[in-house]
C-alpha cells in the first residue's frame, strides 16, 4: 500500500519536471522577449501621450545570479495617459495578475499584467497627481 502512494508522488513529480522542462523549450530569447516587449509597448503606447526608454538588460534582484532580464520604462506626468492601457494590454492576451487590492498602496492604483505565453510582463502604475509609469519586462535568461 505504502509503495503504491510513494510511487503515485514520484511519478506525479517526474510529470511535473518533464512538464517544466517542455515549457522552458517554447520561450523566445532574451533578444526575441526584448523585441517583442518593445513591439508590444509601442502598440499600447502609440496614442497614449507616453514616453518610452530604451530597452535595457537588468542585473536586479528578481533574477538568480548569472542571469538577467530585459526591461523598458515609459511615463508621463499626465494621469489621463493611463486611459484604457489595462484594456488593451488584456485584449493583445495579457492576463491580470495583480492589482491594487493585492498591493495595498492607498497613494498608487497598480496593476500587473503578464502574457501567459512569453511571460512578458507589465506593470501599470497611476500615482495620485505625480502621473502615470509603465514597466515592461521579460523573464530572466542566462547572462551571455
Amino acid at each position: 500500500m505504502r509503495t503504491r502512494r510513494y510511487a503515485a508522488s514520484v511519478a506525479l513529480v517526474c510529470a511535473a519536471a518533464i512538464s517544466a522542462c517542455t515549457a522552458g523549450r517554447g520561450l523566445p530569447t532574451l533578444d526575441e522577449a526584448t523585441s517583442r516587449l518593445v513591439a508590444d509597448a509601442d502598440l499600447l503606447l502609440d496614442s497614449s501621450g507616453l514616453r518610452r526608454s530604451a530597452p535595457q538588460r537588468i542585473d536586479d534582484g528578481a533574477c538568480v545570479p548569472g542571469e538577467v532580464r530585459g526591461s523598458l520604462r515609459a511615463e508621463s506626468e499626465r494621469v489621463d495617459a493611463s486611459s484604457g492601457l489595462r484594456e488593451k494590454l488584456q485584449a493583445m492576451g495579457y492576463d491580470e495578475i495583480a492589482d491594487d487590492l493585492d498591493l495595498r498602496d492607498g497613494r498608487q492604483d497598480v496593476t500587473v499584467l503578464r502574457d501567459p505565453r512569453t511571460l512578458l510582463t507589465f506593470e501599470l502604475t497611476v500615482a495620485r497627481g505625480t502621473g502615470v509609469r509603465l514597466v515592461g519586462t521579460t523573464t530572466c535568461y542566462a547572462a551571455s
